[in-house]
């Protein structure tokens, strides 16, 4: 966390020297988040994915190099993305909730009208911070609550996200941003494993080991108690929400 806000920080000061004028304040937003993979998608009626959400917080530094074009870094150092499953007895037998935590650090490409509105697009860097589970069975039998699966899933995500939106200035130096920002990840979200005990020796304390696994791997594979191997399909993390801004102009 240490280092990250470094970084943010010295590219934060050496690209607002060369800014007509830069801007710096807060950010957040609520997106519907999910976990997308084709082995969920093709359990047919047994599984059932629901729309889920995550909120983000953190800062960010936008500087305009002319009047229409700029760039925006953030350092999101709450960023939820959650994902809710529902399965009978094929699949799953109850409820899970997956809730991933990430350091995301998006870096846009900015696009301003004069009228203030913008477009946006560029890479973000997500930084996996903790990795929970929650699981109730339908009969009511089983359930178990905030499982740690972070050492199932890989520690970095890549993904490109766009928006558009508005900058509204309240005053001469202070600004309110509102807009709509989406992303997709290109990059595997879980790790793949060849077998069921190499799963096990990964997660030791993985609770419900000669199941279908679904949260702590996405729902993305099914691992049987006997080792066999499996058709892994990598999983896609994507949110779509509202992102939210004040920021404050330090002028030349």
């Amino acid at each position: 966390m240490k280092k990250a806000l470094l970084t943010l920080g010295i590219a934060l000061a050496a690209m607002s020297t060369q800014a007509q004028d830069f801007r710096i304040g807060i950010t957040g937003g609520l997106n519907s988040t999910w976990l997308l993979n084709d082995n969920v998608f093709s359990a047919n009626d047994g599984l059932d994915v629901a729309s889920t959400f995550g909120g983000r917080f953190g800062l960010e530094g936008i500087y305009s190099f002319n009047e229409k074009i700029g760039m925006s870094i953030g350092l999101n150092f709450i960023s939820g993305h959650n994902q809710k499953y529902a399965g009978d007895q094929t699949f799953l037998d109850g409820d899970l909730k997956t809730k991933l935590r990430y350091i995301d650090i998006p870096l846009m490409f900015r696009l301003t009208s004069g009228s203030g509105s913008y477009f946006e697009l560029g890479p973000q860097i997500g930084i996996l911070s903790s990795a929970k589970e929650d699981y109730k069975s339908n009969d009511g039998q089983d359930s178990w609550s905030n499982v740690d699966v972070k050492s199932s899933l890989n520690p970095t995500n890549v993904a490109f996200v766009f928006g558009f939106g508005a900058d509204i200035d309240v005053s001469d130096n202070v600004f309110i941003t509102t807009g709509l920002r989406l992303g997709y990840g290109f990059t595997d979200v879980t790790k793949d494993y060849p077998t069921a005990q190499d799963f096990l020796n990964d997660n030791p304390d993985y609770i419900n080991n000669d199941a279908i696994y679904l949260t702590s791997i996405a729902a993305q594979q099914e691992i049987t108690d006997n080792g066999a191997t499996h058709d892994y399909k990598a999983t896609s993390r994507a949110f779509a929400g509202l992102h939210l801004g004040v920021s404050y102009k330090i002028s030349k």
